[in-house]
């Protein structure tokens, strides 16, 4: 099973800080979310920055107030075997200095980082078009290229430079990425699954986030897709699919569901809620046994966990993990990278066919 966290300073209910202290907003708070996570077994923290939609009038009681990529450089430096995934949308960066966040930030923490690709409504080829372009960004260097030869004079071998000399339709971009090639590759390219960008996460996306609010409608949604995959030329066991979930956990079943009515979401509310879910109610015990039959299913291979407030964050951390432990669905990992944490391949550089994955 794999599994991400979802860091928030207060939790995913927009009323949960209303119970919370202002230190939750500091750095030390949300760096300790996720050594927490980190220490329970999980694979990464998602930042999904509340899908980058700007604030007209308000400020966010769900999203970090830090930007995701400067949060996780620093995160990074202290949670040091965790993955990241931070959200950033293809309308508003330039493909270039997108493609070096990301590769800078590869390089900081060792390979552990990945995209959160959001695309722009109705743009398919230009947000093809974006992808494809900092893809081969991340490709301007073979991973030996840099052989800093001081006796010689030479810094890098000028054959293992790529210069992109990209011209599309929609960008121009000549390269090469002034970043070293990352540890892990690549860094991972994420998205949220949606049913309007379904096909550009078909060819594109590593690692996918179910938005369904049922796991009915999760596992529909994951058979549609492997659809789409396949029709991509791509095989199923190259992405890892996850499905967002809001756990609601109590000692009892009664009182996990009296929790569960207290923290219903009203319209209001879901507008100003990023991010969709699946919601479990149970004890933990009951939690651990629905994350692992819906496991069992075979439709998804793990889980991002949006807890509704960190008191729920410490309930899933000290109850839920342990019986998953019991279960075995927990296990060590001694991945170094995100792509290792995760059980995907490193890709070889294109210039390097006889380098192994």
């Amino acid at each position: 099973m794999h599994l991400g966290f979802s860091l928030t300073p207060f939790g995913h209910h927009p009323a949960a800080w209303r119970n919370g202290a202002l230190e939750q907003l500091g750095f030390d708070a949300l760096l300790s979310q996720a050594v927490k996570a980190e220490e329970a077994g999980f694979d990464f923290v998602l930042l999904s920055d509340r899908l980058s939609a700007r604030p007209v009038d308000d400020l966010s009681p769900v999203a970090t107030p830090f930007e995701p990529t400067t949060l996780v450089a620093a995160l990074a430096t202290r949670a040091r075997r965790i993955g990241f995934l931070a959200a950033a949308a293809t309308n508003q960066h330039e493909p270039y200095n997108l493609a070096r966040r990301f590769a800078s930030l590869d390089q900081i923490s060792g390979g552990r980082t990945g995209w959160v690709a959001l695309p722009a409504p109705r743009e398919f080829e230009r947000d093809q078009e974006y992808l494809n372009l900092v893809s081969g960004l991340w490709d301007s260097w073979q991973d030996d290229a840099f052989i800093y030869d001081k006796a010689e004079g030479r810094f890098f071998e000028p054959a293992k430079m790529h210069v992109l000399n990209h011209r599309g339709e929609h960008f121009a971009v000549r390269g090469p990425l002034n970043v070293n090639r990352s540890p892990q590759g690549k860094p991972i390219i994420a998205q949220l699954l949606a049913g309007d960008n379904q096909a550009l996460a078909a060819q594109s996306a590593e690692v996918v986030l179910l938005q369904d609010r049922t796991p009915e409608s999760a596992n529909e949604t994951v058979a549609d897709f492997v659809r789409l995959l396949q029709q991509a030329g791509r095989r199923r066991q190259d992405v890892r699919i996850l499905a967002n979930v809001v756990p609601v956990v109590a000692e009892t079943s009664e009182a996990a569901q009296a929790a569960s009515d207290a923290l219903r979401f009203g319209e209001a509310d879901r507008m100003s809620q990023p991010l969709s879910a699946s919601r479990l109610v149970g004890t933990p015990a009951e939690i651990a046994d629905s994350l692992r039959r819906w496991l069992g299913s075979g439709h998804v291979d793990g889980f991002t966990i949006l807890p509704a407030t960190v008191a729920i964050v410490d309930l899933f951390l000290t109850k839920v993990v342990p019986e998953l432990r019991h279960f075995g669905l927990i296990t060590a990992n001694a991945g170094r990278t995100l792509r290792d944490r995760l059980g995907l391949a490193r890709p070889a550089h294109p210039s390097a066919p006889s380098e192994h994955a």
